[in-house]
């Protein structure tokens, strides 16, 4: 094969294609503490009435047992919120609670269910609100948890 200006441009196009996909998929990632949440989520998402919706950011990382970590998030009244909770690790226990502008707990509901927990929120007015996470209760140290939301 004789190597012309139009092979070695076709080359090098393959080449960029190739190196993008795997760029691409490295960034593709699977979390279990995702997959975790998102699997009790689905109830609250599949309503055939008003279902939430969810959003696609989310927030990842890893804490030790008796660690709790503090997301802030911009909240609005007269909108309803499911924050889902998961960790990667089957045997962590782990707990999310909501907290308004002044401090105050604002959970309307809270579960915990294994290694996955929930808080659902009404806030009374707009403005950045507190999650808190934290680890409970883990085997395996350090846990990957994702928290991940849902609003109507």
């Amino acid at each position: 094969m004789r190597f012309t200006k139009a092979n070695n441009t076709a080359a090098i196009a393959v080449s960029t294609l190739l190196a993008a996909a795997v760029i691409f998929l490295a960034r593709a990632e699977v979390h279990d503490g995702k997959s975790f949440a998102i699997e009790k989520a689905l109830p609250a998402l599949e309503l055939k009435e008003n279902p939430y919706t969810l959003r696609e950011n989310w927030w990842k990382g890893e804490l030790r047992k008796g660690e709790n970590k503090i997301l802030k998030h911009q909240l609005f009244v007269r909108n309803e919120y499911w924050f889902w909770l998961g960790a990667s690790q089957r045997g962590a226990k782990v707990s999310i609670h909501i907290y308004d502008g002044e401090g105050k707990i604002a959970d309307a509901e809270a579960f915990q269910d294994k290694n996955v927990a929930g808080v659902r929120i009404i806030p009374k007015k707009s403005g950045v609100h507190y999650i808190r996470i934290a680890v409970d209760d883990t085997i395996i140290e350090p846990v990957e948890w994702a928290v991940i939301y849902g609003y109507r």
